[in-house]
């Protein structure tokens, strides 16, 4: 799937619910550098999961489906 409208250096965003901003962006491959507002670490995402608005729909973690408890 191919993004239209990539975002911009220091766009704020959300990923899921929470709100990040973008640091770096690689055109070629729709790869974004976020971090979120509240913290200093960055990583990667795929363009596709930046959005204008928060999502709150239901989500399951990969950690659960690969079998790890938090244990």
């Amino acid at each position: 799937m191919t993004v239209q409208n990539l975002p911009n250096i220091g766009d704020m965003l959300f990923l899921m619910h929470r709100e990040v901003i973008v640091t770096k962006v690689y055109t070629i491959f729709q790869l974004i550098k976020i971090r979120y507002m509240e913290e200093s670490s960055e990583f990667f995402v795929d363009a596709c999961m930046l959005t204008n608005a928060p999502n709150y729909a239901n989500s399951i973690s990969i950690g659960i489906l690969r079998g790890d408890c938090g244990e």
